[in-house]
């Protein structure tokens, strides 16, 4: 699973940033702005491409992936329905809303379905086809909004455009890719050195901490319009903005933390019923993760914004290799502390290289007095 989520970040590549500000520019063209998506839509089937071959030699150097043909096949219809994702056209269109309600409204159906028909631990290779088939139905009905309410109509693109497409957002997919591995590297390096039931003990802590960082993405979502809105040529309110997201999300998060800490053994009791105190134990060290996560997302929409992407890239490049060398070395002598150590290390790089990046220019500083 840690390998197909890197696979599929693939087709995050660099749209979640740069769609919104994109059709911002051209929603009052519908011509353009139907040229558009039609051609971010397609460079995502462009990118299918690869994809599947990488599927295709994941499950070939895997003997027991090889000889399970119902579950490879649920892989690739879960891998084929992360391939299309309308979110961002709905965030620069400003209509969040009815993406939600269809989003919500499937999603719910699909876990209801899970629950009633998937009963046996045999039938978790199902799980991959009810998902798929999920994210192709929001991509169907997501479509079907946008041409019946912003007069959406598709059209093929020329290779070109594809291939400049590819090339703008190259930089943001390779941050996007970094960040996807060290999300999963710590079940790649407990699995090397440790046996399986440790590192799933330890997972179990490790995603309910991963889930509350991905809340910060959720959370993004709205914030990144209001902040295009706002648009670079008003700096001063654009970082008042900016600094009242940092302190919101420092309160927000800070009290998710003491949560996390207060209540580690309620939270593990929901997901697991195994290894409760081990893994309890593993939740309140790692509870201060989306809290330190939280707290550079100020600082990435600034950097984005002003075009400054190399930052943002070689932050979490240099996060990455401090990620897997420190992983590596301290989960061989700590084991799972070591792991632990590893990650919350790499978590306050990033935040502190990002933020001292923006401390360091004088125009994007939202830390300091703003003056109209």
């Amino acid at each position: 699973m840690a390998l197909i989520n890197m696979i599929s970040v693939i087709y995050d590549y660099s749209w979640y940033a740069f769609a919104p500000i994109e059709i911002e520019k051209t929603q009052n063209n519908i011509a353009l702005l139907n040229q558009y998506i039609s051609k971010v839509i397609n460079t995502k089937i462009t990118l299918f491409i690869p994809s599947l071959i990488i599927l295709g030699l994941f499950i070939f150097f895997f003997d027991n992936l090889r000889n399970e043909t119902l579950f490879s096949f649920s892989l690739l219809v879960f891998l084929f329905s992360r391939s299309q994702n309308n979110l961002c056209f709905f965030i620069g269109l400003n209509k969040v809303t009815p993406y939600f309600a269809i989003n919500t409204i499937i999603k719910i159906s699909c876990i209801g379905l899970i629950i009633l028909t998937l009963a046996e631990k045999t039938d978790f290779q199902y799980v991959f086809y009810f998902l798929g088939i999920s994210d192709i139905l929001i991509f169907i009905f997501s479509t079907l909004f946008l041409i019946k309410n912003c007069n959406f109509c598709y059209s093929f693109s020329p290779l070109s455009e594809i291939y400049r497409e590819l090339q703008k957002g190259f930089k943001l997919f390779l941050t996007n890719l970094t960040i996807c591995v060290m999300l999963n590297s710590s079940t790649v390096i407990l699995g090397f050195f440790l046996d399986t039931k440790t590192a799933g003990i330890y997972n179990v802590a490790e995603k309910i901490v991963m889930l509350c960082k991905q809340s910060i993405s959720v959370l993004f979502q709205g914030i990144y319009y209001k902040a295009c809105s706002i648009g670079i040529l008003k700096t001063a309110q654009l970082n008042r903005f900016l600094k009242s997201v940092f302190i919101i999300y420092f309160g927000i998060y800070g009290l998710g933390t003491l949560l996390l800490l207060i209540f580690p053994c309620l939270i593990i009791q929901i997901f697991s019923n195994e290894g409760t105190s081990e893994s309890s134990h593993y939740l309140i060290l790692l509870a201060s993760i989306p809290l330190i996560a939280s707290l550079n997302q100020s600082a990435y929409i600034t950097l984005i914004l002003h075009h400054k992407k190399n930052i943002y890239f070689y932050s979490h490049l240099v996060g990455l290799f401090l990620n897997v060398f420190l992983g590596s070395i301290l989960c061989y002598f700590l084991k799972v502390y070591g792991i632990i150590i590893a990650l919350i290390l790499t978590e306050i790089f990033i935040t502190v290289s990002l933020n001292f990046a923006i401390i360091s220019d004088k125009k994007l500083n939202f830390f300091k007095s703003q003056i109209d």
